[in-house]
């Protein structure tokens, strides 16, 4: 397994030792109108700040934010950047907006927080189809590799993560193979770990193939949203195959207020499962605020769910709080720097 010694966060790099308590899945400020119009926009800094402050508050170090290229067009509060170009996705390498990066450096700043940014596609949908079909694969990854490695343009940041690179049917599209194609030769250049969408259907399993195919040691690749699979056997496949899962569609759990009830437990049980089965050390947990109504303030779960609510439902189901506690600190450490 390939590793990294180092990760940048939006205020520069820090190794292993600095992470700390870790939401592996979470978003600052997202554009996700395209689809969910009235509810998928964060853009508000005093909401994001408060938001991330409360996550520091509860012992919370490090955020992962996987609002990738599409995500962030526009993804920055008002008036943040004066010139419209860089409210936009980048046109020429499909990075995130310049303003989305910086305005993310600003409140992950002012609150306290670390937070990695993620690069890479959003699925089918999102997509600019007429520049993704004239540009290469590997030159697709060739950008990510520079937002990696050099800085996500005009920014002055570079990104920490691939990620989320996403697929969203029962199958996986031509453009979202050729993604994860350009993602997993991202990764195998840099030893950067993966970190995908899979949503309601099990295409995780294909997407770690094709990863697999391109050389990527599946130890370097997170599934995500494997919670929506309503199916454990899916997850454990996935483990075996030696990849992680990972349980971030949390916000799912707390809606207006109330905690509902059937989604935490089918997850408890699942979770218990896992970690009975002796894979407690590959399975991830977080919540995916992408909404304002997943907002703490707005009766959401925050960014805190699983540490105040999640935490003593998990333990009064029989899972320990020595593997929560590696859940949220060692096995974010293992993905990220692969050791």
């Amino acid at each position: 397994m390939s590793a990294v010694s180092t990760v940048h966060t939006v205020s520069g790099p820090i190794g292993p030792e600095q992470l700390g308590v870790t939401l592996p899945h979470e978003h600052v400020y997202i554009n996700m109108t395209l689809t969910t119009p009235q509810d998928g926009y964060l853009t508000v800094a005093e909401e994001a700040e408060s938001e991330l402050a409360l996550f520091a508050a509860a012992g919370g170090s490090t955020l992962i934010d996987m609002t990738n290229g599409e995500l962030s067009d526009y993804a920055a509060p008002a008036g943040f950047a004066t010139d419209e170009r860089m409210m936009q996705q980048n046109p020429a390498t499909g990075s995130r907006s310049v303003a989305n990066v910086l305005a993310t450096k600003e409140v992950a700043e002012r609150a306290g927080v670390q937070v990695i940014l993620g690069t890479g596609h959003y699925y089918d949908h999102y997509l600019d189809h007429r520049w993704f079909d004239r540009t290469s694969t590997n030159t697709l990854a060739d950008h990510l590799i520079a937002d990696l490695e050099d800085e996500i343009p005009g920014t002055g940041v570079r990104a920490g993560v691939i990620g989320e690179i996403a697929s969203d049917l029962s199958h996986i599209t031509a453009a979202e193979e050729r993604s994860f194609r350009a993602a997993a030769r991202a990764s195998r250049e840099t030893g950067v770990m993966i970190s995908t969408h899979a949503a309601t259907f099990p295409t995780g399993l294909a997407q770690l193939e094709i990863i697999r195919e391109e050389g990527v040691d599946p130890g370097r690749v997170v599934i995500g949203h494997a919670d929506t699979v309503k199916s454990v056997d899916y997850s454990l496949e996935i483990l075996r195959q030696g990849a992680f899962v990972q349980f971030d569609c949390l916000m799912t759990c707390r809606i207006g207020g109330q905690l509902v009830r059937h989604q935490i437990d089918r997850r408890l049980s699942f979770l218990r499962t896992i970690v009975e089965a002796g894979y407690g050390d590959r399975v991830l947990l977080s919540q995916d605020v992408c909404q304002r109504s997943h907002l703490r303030a707005l009766g959401g779960p925050g960014y805190i769910f699983l540490f105040e609510e999640f935490r003593p439902l998990a333990i009064a189901a029989g899972i320990d709080e020595d593997v929560l506690d590696r859940i949220h600190r060692d096995n974010p450490r293992r993905a990220i720097f692969g050791a």
